[in-house]
């Protein structure tokens, strides 16, 4: 039997999917800093809790400044309260969603958008992504598999199972 895939680094979050109405989904997001869910209810919410996380943690950092209409945002990264020091990534294996998970690993924040690797943890599928857009659509696609309307992934088309991830 293949070994489970595994993430390892200092920002990972697990998506747990409990509902997904299309286009939204709603659930909770895990971390190693805290023990406690965060909950959202559409999908912007989770990217933009996401998002925040990042910038706590200050890691991976941004490459450009969010830039809003009609205000500036003069908040300094680093003002928020502190977190735990920390738990074990296996703190996040236990953690599921209701219909799907996926432990996501970004590893630059580039072209304000995100690029990393994300793993569909109940078919053990890695994929990496250039975009929180393509993040969305490999999500969409595994959420619609599992569901059984989705078509399968076709060989070749970049989908590794079973190999350990770095």
């Amino acid at each position: 039997m293949d070994k489970p895939i595994e993430l390892h680094g200092q920002n990972l979050i697990c998506i747990g999917i409990d509902r997904a109405i299309k286009p939204d989904y709603a659930g909770r997001l895990w971390h190693q800093y805290s023990p406690e869910p965060i909950g959202f209810s559409t999908t912007m919410e989770m990217i933009e809790a996401m998002d925040e996380l990042y910038d706590r943690w200050n890691f991976p950092q941004r490459s450009t400044m969010v830039r809003r209409f009609g205000h500036e945002d003069h908040r300094v990264l680093g003002d928020e309260e502190e977190e735990g020091t920390g738990m074990n990534e296996s703190y996040l294996k236990d953690k599921a969603g209701d219909i799907g998970t996926f432990i996501v690993r970004v590893k630059y924040r580039q072209n304000a958008t995100w690029q990393g690797e994300v793993v569909w943890a109940e078919k053990q599928k890695r994929q990496n992504f250039r975009s929180a857009l393509e993040l969305l659509k490999l999500m969409d696609g595994a959420l619609e598999e599992a569901d059984g309307s989705g078509d399968e992934a076709e060989a070749g088309d970049g989908i590794e199972t079973g190999k350990s991830a770095i």
